[in-house]
């Protein structure tokens, strides 16, 4: 009985000792923010080319991954173009020239697709700070661009993925 009683800690008058482990196991882990949405607003086309573009606000991504990681973006739509959005859904009319977008406001443009596209691959893990990614929008606006009216307004949807680079 007395060797029961010392194994499970219990204390004699001449002392005991007791080694208790603490353990647990990390899990792969990501976390992350992601722009709501971007509004162009009302927007018109311009002679000049240049004076018909659209820009938008940088549009931050945050991320937390104590793994490596890897963020995609894709549209809704398969050639990347903002269609016209209905109480009812998108109708058939569409924009003429597909959204574009680049990291950092650095680099070119680069048009969205319906695919998945890499904006970030294979990053190391974060700081606990997390690690900033952000985003420039842009739409190129022409006279072969049909206006929409009341309520209805041009929209694409842009789907972001972050994952674990294995």
């Amino acid at each position: 009985m007395l060797v029961f009683l010392l194994s499970q800690g219990i204390s004699q008058a001449g002392g005991s000792e007791s080694v208790m482990p603490v353990m647990c196991r990390v899990m792969p882990t990501i976390e992350a923010t992601f722009p709501e949405s971007v509004e162009f607003g009302d927007v018109r086309p311009h002679a000049n080319r240049n004076e018909s573009y659209v820009v938008s606000q940088l549009q931050t991504i945050k991320i937390w991954s104590n793994t490596a990681w890897t963020l995609r973006m894709k549209s809704d739509s398969t050639a990347g173009c903002m269609t016209e959005w209905t109480e009812e859904g998108y109708s058939d009319k569409a924009l003429s020239f597909p959204l574009e977008w680049k990291v950092n406001g650095e680099g070119d443009f680069t048009e969205i697709t319906g695919h998945d596209v890499e904006i970030a691959e294979a990053q190391s893990p974060t700081q606990q700070s997390g690690e900033t990614i952000s985003l420039l929008f842009r739409q190129l606006i022409t006279y072969s661009d049909p206006p929409v009216f009341g309520s209805d307004a041009y929209r694409i949807q842009v789907t972001f993925t972050v994952s674990h680079a294995y």
